[in-house]
């Protein structure tokens, strides 16, 4: 091929990926909204349309209703679920559920997924970490999910999880503390490298923070006998 046609070529194909590069996140965030007004909003906008056009004089349908009756519902609901009789009313709901055997396997399932998020003293995720992992010679990023493993003073193992590109996926290793070491990076830079395949990441990626306080010093364990250790 002549120099002058292999350059347009080369030309063509990088523009044509700057293009759909450009496009993508574009793409992406039109179909979350399509999906949203679509999906989200049917199941209350429908009804609620309905409902003004029968007792209003509004004739058209109003796009978002839905989407906004649901938002308005979610904060009743998170409002209520800190006042002590809502909380009692979840509970005989919840011990209800565990009654049905196959349902309560999936709730408490979602409510193991859903409790670190919901509880501060359990919030996931507060650092960011350095492995040397999975081999010697081979550096891992990871988020630290649990400071102690149990309450022996003498077990100074952590649990850290490896995500994948998908945050969802991935795997939680108990290691050594002193084989951990805190990078100065915030969670949500991290989350960044991860969905990113590494390409997004600043200069602070390679900072050491330091090692990780002695087990010692650490509050008890919570619910050690979830990881089923002693």
């Amino acid at each position: 091929m002549p120099p002058t046609l292999a350059s347009l070529s080369t030309s063509l194909r990088q523009s044509f990926l700057a293009g759909l590069l450009a496009l993508l996140p574009l793409f992406i965030t039109w179909k979350v909204l399509s999906f949203a007004f679509s999906t989200v909003d049917s199941l209350l906008g429908d009804r609620l349309n309905e409902l003004l056009q029968r007792t209003t004089a509004i004739t058209v349908h109003v796009p978002g209703l839905g989407l906004l009756a649901t938002a308005v519902i979610i904060l009743c609901i998170g409002y209520l679920s800190r006042k002590v009789f809502f909380k009692r009313a979840l509970m005989m709901i919840e011990a209800a559920i565990n009654r049905v055997p196959m349902v309560r396997s999936l709730y408490a399932a979602s409510r193991q997924i859903v409790s670190p998020f919901t509880d501060n003293a359990k919030l996931p995720f507060s650092k960011v970490v350095l492995v040397e992992y999975p081999m010697v010679g081979r550096h891992t990023i990871g988020l630290l999910a649990r400071e102690r493993v149990t309450d022996d003073p003498d077990d100074d193992r952590v649990v850290v999880f490896f995500p994948s590109n998908h945050l969802h996926l991935g795997y939680p290793v108990l290691l050594s503390r002193k084989d951990v070491t805190e990078i100065d990076l915030s969670v949500e830079d991290a989350v960044k490298f991860f969905v990113s395949c590494g390409v997004v990441a600043d200069d602070t990626l390679g900072r050491s923070g330091g090692r990780l306080a002695p087990a010692s010093s650490l509050a008890p364990a919570m619910d050690p006998q979830t990881l089923g250790v002693k």
